[in-house]
């Protein structure tokens, strides 16, 4: 993984065989990046997706296998408890073309996987709270 910062965004270029969670996590940890908005596009070479159950509170995963297209990269890193959480969703395409996506848990890097990660500025950061309707943990605005 390598990285420029701007000033106010971080370009970040993930190469084959790298871990994209692994990876955003330990660039969060390192460069104490308090909230970002996180887009991006590449490949996989595989990826572990999930699907939340508002019912049952709890994500359904499922590893999508093989080589990937990554279509489009969406999410955001907020703090919880003094460690960050990453919530990304994705979505992917296979080589028929057909699209899959879901909340990303991990995946594996392909050619190349390039993200950007937008800077939010208010100084106390993004935070993020257990909701006890949904089970989820939400951003505190």
């Amino acid at each position: 993984m390598t990285y420029r910062f701007d000033g106010y965004n971080w370009l970040v270029r993930f190469d084959r065989g790298e871990k994209l969670i692994e990876g955003l996590t330990k660039l969060v940890k390192d460069e104490n990046i308090k909230g970002v908005w996180v887009s991006g596009l590449g490949a996989a070479e595989g990826a572990e997706v999930g699907f939340y159950n508002l019912e049952t509170k709890a994500y359904q995963w499922k590893k999508l296998d093989g080589l990937l297209e990554i279509t489009s990269l969406q999410g955001n890193v907020a703090w919880e408890d003094d460690q960050p959480v990453l919530h990304i969703h994705g979505t992917f395409s296979d080589h028929s073309l057909q699209a899959f996506g879901g909340h990303i848990k991990e995946l594996h890097v392909g050619g190349t996987c390039e993200v950007l990660l937008h800077r939010w500025y208010e100084q106390e950061g993004l935070h993020r709270t257990l909701d006890s309707q949904t089970g989820l943990h939400l951003l505190d605005l």
